[in-house]
């Protein structure tokens, strides 16, 4: 019998598409930025980021000609999250908040503008690595079991992602819910599920890959994929900011204030924890497994009634440096 026939591999400037992938970036968010700035219209921002890992994914598949299981299933990991992610920040921003707040102070700035679409190109390619690397290899060992824990932490951080979001998009529709956080589901034992399966997703993915770095070390460098991923989300844009708003947001009266400040005592930030276990835990317990790190208390001389408390703490970490950072790494501030 015949084997099927497969589409022939295509080197393009190097064999690992690692090239080719940064170049279709730079061109790609270019041009958001330009009809961006154009039309002073920030609508497309995270959208365009999210459309631009798939692209990577699509591209590199294709180009490989391989479609060995390995790759279809990391292949539509990658889209299964980023067809989500895009399309709940596009809802989002067109359907309930009408404008992205974290642009009203650079919009009109070329440069400051500009740097918000940088960032956005590194973090689309730095976080595609793992799927791109698997895509430009021509020779792939049969799935194994590491395939399969690496499906399985993906699958939980899916569940993590889209639960948390969803949760908190219905939590926000009932008039009960103004100046509240939510605290039941996925957030009674974690304050950031959607940060959690950011981060699972990407550990997921690189497990997925990591099979094939035996005949090719090269592909270790993909590991920069979950570890870029957890410093953007635990140090920089994520976390600080969130917890910024979220303190701003949250405890405005003594009575909120109170309600909050309990549930946080009781809710570890990303690593789920039964509540009363968490509560319980001695404080440096808390910050050295459970991420709960000083960087993210805001000190009390912040949270003030100030219309603008919220917009400022959300685009600034707590070191007063602007947070320009991806929505859909940081997911801006979930406040």
């Amino acid at each position: 019998r015949l084997a099927p026939a497969k589409m022939p591999a295509v080197e393009v400037l190097d064999e690992h598409y690692f090239a080719i992938t940064a170049l279709v970036t730079v061109a790609f968010q270019v041009i958001g930025f330009v009809i961006a700035f154009a039309c002073q219209f920030d609508k497309i921002t995270d959208f365009s980021g999210a459309t631009n890992f798939v692209l990577l994914a699509v591209l590199t598949l294709v180009l490989g000609g391989e479609f060995h299981p390995r790759q279809i299933i990391v292949t539509a990991s990658l889209l299964l999250s980023r067809f989500w992610l895009g399309g709940f920040l596009l809802y989002r921003v067109t359907c309930l908040r009408g404008k992205d707040g974290r642009f009203d102070e650079m919009r009109s700035r070329c440069c400051a503008f500009f740097g918000f679409w940088v960032f956005q190109m590194l973090w689309v390619w730095l976080v595609s690595l793992p799927v791109v690397f698997v895509n430009s290899r021509p020779v792939q060992p049969p799935l194994e079991a590491l395939d399969w824990v690496g499906v399985a932490v993906y699958g939980l951080g899916l569940i993590f992602e889209v639960g948390g979001d969803a949760q908190k998009l219905v939590f926000k529709q009932s008039p009960d819910s103004r100046g509240r956080h939510p605290s039941g589901g996925l957030y009674c034992c974690m304050r950031h599920p959607n940060y959690t399966g950011e981060m699972l997703l990407w550990w997921g993915t690189f497990i997925m890959a990591a099979p094939t770095f035996g005949a090719d070390p090269v592909g270790w460098v993909s590991i920069l994929s979950p570890v870029f991923t957890m410093l953007i989300l635990l140090f920089l844009s994520g976390m600080p900011s969130a917890e910024g708003a979220a303190q701003t947001k949250y405890m405005k009266t003594p009575a909120l204030a109170d309600e909050y400040a309990s549930y946080r005592d009781r809710t570890s930030p990303i690593v789920p924890v039964p509540p009363a276990c968490y509560g319980a835990l001695p404080r440096v317990v808390k910050q050295v497994f459970c991420c709960e790190f000083p960087m993210y208390e805001l000190p009390a001389d912040a949270v003030t009634d100030d219309s603008d408390a919220e917009t400022s703490a959300a685009m600034r970490g707590h070191g007063g440096t602007p947070a320009h950072h991806s929505e859909g790494a940081a997911y801006q501030s979930e406040a």
